[in-house]
């Protein structure tokens, strides 16, 4: 189980026992929701980690894996047990089906809460400046609306199913083996546009926390949180840092009708993600407040 600075997990202690009390239904179990998965086990609650080929799971212990796939209800036939946390990892694609599916799902365990983890590309162009929950949802490419469908769907269908549910705005999530560090050690990353633009990033160990309060906190004063850091950054300001750390050269640059639209609509967002909601309503505590922070573990 991966911890950070001190052992500190970055969340409540006093969620504990709630934690273990609700079994864990964690969809789509790719990066992020392994590391949860592993998490949640460890600290001794029953997990189902859900997967459409659950060959990719067989490394996790102390979990039950389930295959399943959103787009199919038969295979989420008795896939929540009564009183469960549904954690919905799951990317979307262009139909709504599958979370109208995943919340026919959960309204039969019936489940305690869904938990959607959706991303802060659900706002618009941010100019540069702070971004907290009530900004317009205006998203700027075809990620960021499927994304916005799909957590209007979840929450719509688990009030019309008298279901709890919450949705997680989700920053660019890093961590070992995923993001600048991982791309510039390959060889892989490139600048886009001249990177002065701002981006909100989140340490996928802060993110699992942040899943995990959204769970079991009682009560949840609010239906959407931010789950970013305390420190936004320009892409050039990063690579910068990350290239000196390294002993790398600086990545090259490419411009923004180079690279994939949704790509595009992320780095030129120019958002800084406002997470105080997160820290107060949800308890949350970063293990990882700052960029430098995760930079240090990864060079550690």
């Amino acid at each position: 189980m991966e911890s950070g600075p001190g052992q500190n997990t970055g969340m409540d202690e006093s969620l504990g026992a709630r934690v273990v009390a609700a079994p864990w239904v964690v969809v789509g179990c790719g990066y992020t929701g392994m590391r949860l998965a592993e998490r949640l086990a460890g600290a001794g609650a029953r997990v189902i980690a859900v997967r459409r080929n659950p060959e990719a799971l067989a490394g996790l212990g102390r979990v039950e894996i389930r295959a399943a796939d959103l787009g199919d209800p038969a295979s989420l036939a008795d896939l929540v047990p009564n009183g469960a946390v549904v954690v919905d990892l799951v990317a979307p694609d262009e139909a709504e089906e599958g979370e109208q599916n995943l919340v026919a799902a959960a309204a039969a365990g019936p489940a305690r809460r869904v938990v959607y983890v959706s991303s802060t590309g659900v706002y618009g162009r941010g100019e540069g400046d702070w971004v907290d929950e009530e900004a317009e949802l205006a998203p700027l490419g075809p990620r960021g609306a499927r994304r916005l469908a799909a957590e209007t769907a979840v929450l719509e269908g688990c009030a019309a199913a008298g279901l709890e549910a919450v949705t997680l705005r989700v920053a660019g999530i890093y961590g070992p083996g995923r993001g600048v560090v991982a791309r510039m050690r390959e060889g892989s990353y490139r600048i886009v546009g001249p990177g002065d633009t701002f981006v909100s990033r989140v340490h996928v160990h802060d993110l699992c926390s942040a899943i995990i309060a959204a769970g079991v906190v009682e009560p949840l004063p609010h239906q959407a949180y931010n789950v970013a850091d305390d420190e936004p950054t320009t892409s050039l300001d990063y690579a910068r840092q990350v290239a000196t750390a390294l002993g790398a050269p600086m990545p090259p640059q490419v411009r923004f009708k180079d690279v994939p639209t949704s790509v595009a609509a992320m780095l030129g967002a120019n958002r800084k993600i406002v997470n105080a909601r997160m820290k107060s309503e949800l308890g949350v505590e970063l293990v990882y407040p700052t960029w430098r922070d995760g930079l240090a573990a990864e060079l550690a």
